[in-house]
Formats: C-alpha cells, structure tokens, sequence
C-alpha cells in the first residue's frame, strides 16, 4: 500500500530546455492513495544522477533523495535529524516477486492543449495494467490484474527538459522505482511501485508531465484478491505550479554531517 505521494510526485515533475541545467520543480497534490490522504504541496531538486523531493502531507514534512551511482534512497527526517538508507538492492526481490506477466503501458497524444505553469502541453490519455500475484506464484488463487487510469498533460517546451530526461531514463536503467522505498515492502505497494516506474520512464520520454489526473485499481477472482484490490485502489490529481532552472548546492542532495543513519537491510 502506498503510504505517501512520492511515487506519485515523480510522475508529474518537468522539464525542457537547454542541456546540463539544475532543476527544480514545484507541485500541489490532491487525492487519496488507497485510504491515505496525500493532498499537500512538494517540491522536487534534480542535480546530474540524484533527486531530491520535499513534500508536505498532512501538515508533516517529508525528504527523499534518490542517489542513482551510490544504488540508494535516503529518507531524511528533517525534524529528527535522521537519515535511513534503503540500498537499491534490498528492494529487488520484492520488485521480482510481484511481476508474474508483462507490463502493458500505453500513452496516447489527443489534440487538447493546456497551458500549466506558463508553459504549453498536450494531453494524452494514459493506461497502464500488470498482472501481478502477491505470493510470486500465479494459480493460488491470489492473481490480480492493477490497471492504472487516467490523463497527463506533457510538455517539450518547459525548462530542464535534457537534464530530467537523462535522470529518469538513468535511474530506469539501474533499476530504481520513483518514490518512497518502504512501499515496496508490501506486495501492492511493490507492484505499483513497478508499475509506476515503467509509466514514468515512457512518460518522460516523450515530454513532462505538467499535470496528471490517475486512477488506480486492482482486481481478481478470489476473495483474498479482492481484498488486495481494495488496498490499491487511489484517485490523486497533481499540477505543477512552477519550473525553474540553475544551479543547486551539491550538499542539498546530501546527509547532512550531524544526522544519525540507520541502514535497512
């Protein structure tokens, strides 16, 4: 189950422009993640092969670096002073475990325009099913199916567009998922965690996504599956209210030197 919106943030960063550019971008949330309201503001910092993403849920602030060449997330407890270090590997097996069939993602350019945050961008109607089992085995009765449903509004003339890009495709690479890494711990937490990366990468691709309008659902024939469905289930509508571009202090994407850190296993 997806206890925050950092996944969600990640679908609905921008960018366009000249290469090599520091960006940042800023956004407004609405929606639930299955029961969890996840309405509230963030913010999002691209440097080279690491992102940082601040958000406020709830009225509580939250910090998550995504550090592609050190393989790691850092979530940062501002308020305590505390950084717990997820290696990228610690997640893989949870990630394989959920993926019993392929990925089905489609992006489909319609002929609306909008103009978001100042810049222009074309809607396209997004859709996104994998299969998936909780177990990792498929005829147990716990087979499901996650659709993913909605519209995002890209744009290829916002600033930063080469530097957003190159992150997403490098951490798409590596094998990372956008967003909180202790999501990936439950199995409809991993397998939208797996959905979500593989939609984000054909989505940036082909432009940012200045607004995003998603429904997710999950379905299947048994009781225990139903149950799980219940669990993925989340409607969560983010805009982006401002793009700008220059350089950031390395040190941002850093621990700071008087936090404690914790590794998880």
């Amino acid at each position: 189950m997806i206890t925050n919106n950092k996944i969600l943030l990640a679908l609905v960063l921008a960018a366009a422009g000249s290469a090599h550019a520091d960006v940042t971008v800023n956004t407004t949330t609405v929606g639930k993640a299955s029961v969890i309201d996840v309405s509230g503001s963030g913010v999002s910092q691209i440097k080279g092969t690491r992102q940082r993403t601040d958000q406020t849920v709830g009225g509580k602030a939250q910090a998550l670096i995504i550090d592609i060449d050190g393989h790691r997330f850092v979530d940062l407890d501002v308020k305590g002073k505390k950084a717990t270090v997820t290696p990228l590997a610690s997640i893989a097996d949870e990630l394989a475990k959920v993926g019993v069939g392929t990925i089905d993602a489609t992006l489909t350019k319609t002929s609306q325009t909008k103009q978001i945050a100042g810049y222009p961008c074309t809607v396209h109607d997004l859709k996104l099913s994998l299969p998936f089992s909780p177990t990792g085995q498929t005829g147990q009765g716990m087979d499901l199916v996650m659709q993913l449903t909605g519209t995002v509004c890209l744009s290829t003339s916002a600033p930063g567009l080469a530097d957003y890009q190159n992150f997403y495709k490098a951490a798409a690479d590596s094998g990372f998922i956008f967003g909180d890494p202790r999501t990936a711990k439950s199995p409809t937490g991993a397998a939208q965690a797996k959905a979500y990366a593989a939609l984000t990468r054909k989505m940036a691709e082909a432009g940012m996504a200045l607004e995003s309008q998603i429904s997710i659902d999950a379905a299947g024939d048994s009781p225990m599956a139903g149950m799980f469905g219940k669990l993925a289930k989340s409607n969560i509508n983010t805009t982006v209210t401002s793009i700008a571009t220059g350089d950031l202090p390395t040190d941002a994407f850093d621990i700071p030197p008087d936090y404690k850190v914790k590794t998880q296993k």
